[in-house]
C-alpha cells in the first residue's frame, strides 16, 4: 500500500425464546447473547471495549480489517499499533484506514513499524477538493471475516477510561457469525475506493447504494454520501414509524424534520420514550443545536435527560425490540453525508438489556424541565442556539469548537 503522508489527529438482561446471555464467554468480555446463530458480545466498560480491541487482533490469523475515523499517537494507539505490527509479523495480512480529518497529530512515521512489518495503511480522505466533504466515521474492525467489532469509539486514551472525567462515555459490539464475512467484502471494496487517499466519490456512492442488510435478526446498515437520506437513517425511519416507544442514546442530536416529526409522534403513541442527550461534550455547539429541539419534542410527552459524569458519545437505539448500535448520530451530517456503520439486532431480550443499560445513564442525568427551558429561554440564548444549529447542520460542526458556547445548567 502507499504510504500516506501527514494525517492530521485530534448485568441485567432478558432472555428471548432464541438466545441466550452470559455474563462473558471465554476470549471476549462483555455481555453474551446468541442470536440467530451469532455470538454478540455488548462492551460497555471503557476496561472492556479495550481489552476487546486487543484481544481481537491478538487471535488474528489470516486477516485485519481495521478501519476507523480517528487514531492517535497516544498511549492506546501504541498500544493498538503494536498490536498489528505483531499480528503482520506473524503473517495476519492487515490493512489499516483512517480518516485523514478525524486523525490529528499523527504522522506518517508513526505508522512505519507497520509498514515495514507488511502491514497497510492509508488515509481514507484528503483535506482539500471533494474528499473534504466525504468522511469516514465508521468504527469497526474486522478479525479473520468471523469476528467484526463496531461502535462509536475511536482509538484514543479518552475512549478507553483514560483521561479522567473527560473520558468518552461510549458502547461497542462484537458480532460473530456469518455476517461477518460481509462486513469484511465491504471493507475491500471500500480500501479499493479510497487507495491512497483518493476517494473515489463514485465508486463510494455505487457501494452504499448496492448494499444489502438482508433479511435476518442481524444487518449491517451502511450511510453514505447518496442523493437522499442515506440507507440506515432510511431502516430508522421505518422503525419509528411502526414503533411503539423508543430509548436513544445521541451524543450528537440535530436530526433531519423527517426523524423528528417520527421521533415525535412515537413518543406520542408512548409516554415512556426517552432521549438521553450529552450534558457535556467537546463542542459546546452541537449541545445548544440539540436544545434548540427540546421544546417541540417534550409538548409530545418525550422525557429527554442530558447525561452529566462524562462527556457522552454513544450511539444506542432501542425501538421496541430492535437495537441500533454503532457509529452513526442523530444529525445531519450522519444521515447524508459521513460514511457510517449500524448493527440492527432484532431481539427481545437485547433490546431488554440495552434498555437497562440507558436506565443506568439516566439515573446519572440531569431531566429537562419545562422550568429548566424557561429559565434558558432569553433572546441571546435563542439566537446563541439558531447559530449553533445552523453551524452544527448547515458548515460543519468542527467549526462550534472554535466558538464558545456558554451553556445553562439546572443547578
Amino acid at each position: 500500500m502507499q504510504r500516506a503522508g501527514r494525517l492530521p489527529c485530534a448485568a441485567q438482561s432478558g432472555i428471548a425464546s432464541n438466545m441466550t446471555v452470559q455474563s462473558g464467554k471465554p476470549g471476549f468480555p462483555g455481555t453474551h447473547f446468541q442470536v440467530a446463530g451469532h455470538d454478540l458480545h455488548v462492551v460497555h466498560k471503557p476496561q472492556d471495549r479495550l481489552k476487546a480491541v486487543l484481544q481481537l487482533i491478538a487471535m488474528a490469523q489470516k486477516s485485519i480489517h481495521m478501519f476507523f475515523y480517528m487514531f492517535c499517537a497516544d498511549k492506546t494507539g501504541r498500544e493498538v499499533r503494536d498490536a498489528l505490527v505483531a499480528a503482520a509479523t506473524r503473517g495476519v495480512h492487515v490493512q489499516l484506514i483512517i480518516d485523514s480529518f478525524g486523525s490529528t497529530q499523527v504522522s506518517n512515521r508513526f505508522f512505519d513499524t507497520l509498514l515495514d512489518a507488511g502491514g497497510n495503511y492509508h488515509s481514507f480522505s484528503t483535506r482539500k477538493g471533494l474528499g473534504y466533504l466525504i468522511r469516514n466515521h465508521q468504527k469497526m474492525l474486522i478479525i479473520d471475516g468471523a469476528h467484526a467489532l463496531v461502535g462509536g469509539f475511536n482509538i484514543a486514551d479518552s475512549y478507553f477510561g483514560r483521561a479522567g472525567d473527560d473520558s468518552w462515555e461510549d458502547l461497542g459490539i462484537i458480532v460473530s457469525g456469518p455476517e461477518a464475512r460481509r462486513l469484511s467484502d465491504y471493507f475491500e471494496d471500500m480500501a479499493q475506493a479510497s487507495n491512497g487517499g483518493n476517494v473515489s466519490f463514485r465508486q463510494i456512492r455505487n457501494i452504499i447504494r448496492q448494499w444489502r442488510p438482508g433479511i435476518g435478526q442481524v444487518q449491517w446498515l451502511l450511510g453514505g454520501p447518496t442523493n437522499h437520506i442515506s440507507p440506515w437513517a432510511l431502516t430508522f425511519k421505518r422503525s419509528l414509524d411502526a414503533g411503539k416507544r423508543f430509548d436513544i442514546v445521541s451524543a450528537y442530536f440535530s436530526p433531519s424534520q423527517t426523524i423528528l416529526r417520527r421521533l415525535a409522534k412515537t413518543a406520542r403513541r408512548n409516554k415512556g420514550s426517552r432521549l438521553v442527550m450529552a450534558g457535556k461534550t467537546d463542542n459546546g455547539a452541537t449541545i445548544a443545536a440539540a436544545r434548540v429541539l427540546y421544546r417541540y419534542l417534550m409538548r409530545r410527552k418525550a422525557r429527554i435527560f442530558e447525561y452529566q459524569p462524562r462527556p457522552l458519545h454513544m450511539k444506542l437505539m432501542v425501538i421496541d425490540d430492535t437495537v441500533y448500535i454503532g457509529s452513526a448520530n442523530l444529525d445531519i451530517r450522519s444521515m447524508f453525508i459521513n460514511l457510517e456503520i449500524m448493527v440492527r439486532i432484532k431481539d427481545a431480550g437485547l433490546a431488554l438489556h440495552m434498555r437497562t443499560l440507558v436506565e443506568g445513564l439516566v439515573s446519572q442525568s440531569e431531566e429537562q424541565t419545562r422550568v429548566l427551558l424557561k429559565r434558558r429561554d432569553t433572546i441571546w440564548s435563542r439566537f446563541k442556539s439558531g447559530l449553533a444549529y445552523f453551524l452544527v447542520n448547515s458548515v460543519d460542526y468542527t467549526i462550534g469548537r472554535r466558538i464558545k458556547f456558554s451553556l445553562i445548567r439546572n443547578k
